[in-house]
């Protein structure tokens, strides 16, 4: 009985973790250039199970002796192309294929596929955010009112190279950080293109996640209805044990 409503609770908190995922994949379904996050679970294995010796027959093992529950291990981003929608906006960029933007916040480099981006006053390229966008020599960059990019990033002002680069780069294992933010380490790329006047959206099908949305939710009544059907039993027992 004590390990059945182990078992269920700890599925309610695999299906709780998967709710969360799934409703902050919804929420950002139309930040530009999000991608969304998908939860990978494991089997939990009690502890006495890593000391097991196979080999070991002297003493005796109860069936069923190692318990395992079902739990969630970790949260990765998955990085597949968002549809690039055209606005006709010079500020605008859209990476396609792989990589990202490199922006400075606080003296720290951070990655990014959010390219709806801004002029300063001082004709610095900043994000919305005002965080600087960066060069490929990790300088921030600084565009004249009129300007063009090229699908490798590189500036114009007019017909003539204003000197400076967009940077892409790709990363080993990104990881968030916050919404929109990635850290990791830097890896070259020539497999992109940008898009200036274009944006790329979310990767989130919200159909897919909204069908995910219902069968986590399901998944977690049934586990609460069987934790409230085993608690009713264990009081019955309990109660009948009394009596004797």
């Amino acid at each position: 009985m004590t390990r059945g409503l182990y078992f269920s609770t700890m599925g309610m908190l695999a299906n709780m973790a998967q709710l969360d995922n799934i409703s902050n994949n919804l929420s950002n379904a139309d930040t530009t250039g999000y991608k969304k996050d998908e939860i990978t679970f494991k089997a939990y294995l009690e502890k006495e199970f890593r000391n097991y010796n196979s080999t070991d027959f002297s003493k005796g093992r109860h069936i069923g002796y190692m318990e395992t529950a079902l739990i969630s291990d970790e949260t990765k981003p998955i990085m597949s192309q968002g549809k690039i929608e055209e606005t006709n906006n010079p500020l605008d960029f859209a990476i396609f294929g792989d990589g990202f933007f490199k922006i400075e916040r606080n003296s720290k480099i951070f990655y990014s596929r959010n390219g709806e981006f801004k002029r300063n006053q001082e004709g610095f390229l900043i994000t919305s955010d005002g965080d600087y966008v960066l060069d490929i020599n990790n300088k921030r960059i600084q565009i004249p009112e009129k300007f063009n990019v090229d699908e490798k990033g590189n500036i114009y002002n007019g017909n003539q190279l204003t000197g400076q680069k967009i940077a892409v780069v790709n990363l080993k294992n990104p990881s968030k950080f916050g919404i929109n933010l990635f850290t990791g380490n830097e890896i070259s790329t020539e497999n992109y293109k940008i898009m200036q006047g274009g944006l790329e959206k979310s990767n989130v099908n919200t159909l897919k996640e909204m069908i995910n949305l219902i069968n986590a939710n399901r998944a977690f009544n049934i586990l609460e209805k069987s934790v409230q059907t085993q608690d009713l039993m264990t009081g019955k027992i309990i109660e009948s044990a009394q009596r004797i």
